[in-house]
């Protein structure tokens, strides 16, 4: 029960200190295409930028997302809206297809394994970016893994690196309570503790709280 113990010694020591402006999906209205834009902003940039970049999008559009008014945009107007994210072309075009391809109603009422199918299916949308929209906005007890999550489980011991998203995920998920709330809370803890501790570069390996367990795969 190696991953069990992780996470419950990141969710001890980070969960109270989480600042929810630290992750753009927290702070984003609660509406299921928001939710899985400002995952989609996120995407290979910081959550200041996915922040400001979701903020313009939501002055334009206003809230609830406004499909038609988006939709009219077009690639060229949307991608300047968020243009401060990043890869702002590649992201205009997931949002306009994620718009096109999949209604409020199946965001809110799909069964869960089928709503991901139907995600994966839309470019630009992978494993990672379903499953945090089914963790934080379906409340599906599912983990998902982002790059943070695979350094710490890699140096821990108990991800390899090559190994992919799905086989990943299931290894992780195999011994941790299948449980949202807690899933939510290991998946922003981990998160936090890659960010602060566990760095992809000098990593504050002497101050790490689970160093005495962890195999330092660096």
């Amino acid at each position: 029960m190696r991953v069990r113990y992780l996470c419950d010694r990141v969710i001890e020591y980070y969960w109270s200190r989480i600042n929810p402006q630290n992750f753009t999906a927290l702070t984003a209205p609660r509406d299921p295409y928001y939710i899985l834009i400002a995952t989609i902003l996120s995407q290979n940039t910081s959550d200041v930028n996915s922040s400001r970049a979701l903020a313009r999008l939501i002055e334009v559009v206003g809230v609830p997302v406004d499909v038609g008014k988006i939709l009219e945009l077009g690639v060229e107007r949307l991608a300047e809206l968020i243009r401060v994210s990043g890869l702002h072309y590649a992201k205009a075009r997931t949002i306009l297809q994620l718009l096109r391809s999949l209604s409020r109603e199946e965001l809110e009422y799909d069964e869960p394994e089928l709503l991901r199918t139907k995600l994966l299916k839309i470019p630009g949308i992978g494993y990672k970016t379903a499953d945090v929209f089914l963790l934080m906005y379906r409340n599906h007890p599912i983990f998902p893994i982002d790059t943070h999550i695979r350094r710490v489980l890699h140096r821990y011991g108990t991800v390899d690196l090559r190994e992919n998203y799905e086989r990943a995920r299931r290894r992780v998920e195999e011994e941790l309570p299948r449980e949202a709330n807690y899933l939510l809370k290991a998946h922003l803890s981990l998160i936090q503790h890659g960010r602060s501790t566990c760095k992809a570069r000098k990593p504050l390996c002497n101050t790490c709280i689970v160093n005495p367990e962890c195999l330092k795969r660096l």
